[in-house]
């Protein structure tokens, strides 16, 4: 299950929280790069068996960049929204969520909203 979590942080560290996010998407990539070495290793060698198991990682670690790139995106968004047209236009709440979550019967329910 992905949830967001949300915190606060001075405007003036909003750089460096970039930073570090930024940080975390470079070791996701060199995950993936290694991830996908073993695919290619694996289609030479003509190991299909072995293949889905490791595209599902590969898969996993997309999603993972791009929900963290997102999540920059929007936060350097807000940052420069707040930088050149003033505090007023920046958002001042926290986000919604939303879970979704299955029980042993296979029934998909969705939880209340925290705000």
């Amino acid at each position: 299950m992905r949830v967001k979590i949300s915190y606060g942080v001075d405007i003036s560290e909003i750089p460096q929280e970039i930073v570090a996010l930024l940080d975390y998407v470079y070791n996701k990539k060199c995950a993936l790069d290694k991830q996908l070495d073993v695919v290619d290793d694996f289609a030479e060698n003509e190991d299909i068996e072995s293949l889905p198991s490791i595209i599902e990682k590969v898969r996993r670690t997309l999603m993972d960049l791009d929900s963290r790139l997102a999540d920059i995106e929007s936060i350097a968004r807000g940052y420069s929204n707040y930088i050149n047209e003033g505090e007023e236009d920046v958002h001042e709440g926290r986000s919604t969520m939303d879970t979704i979550t299955s029980n042993s019967a296979g029934t998909t329910t969705q939880q209340p909203r925290v705000v």
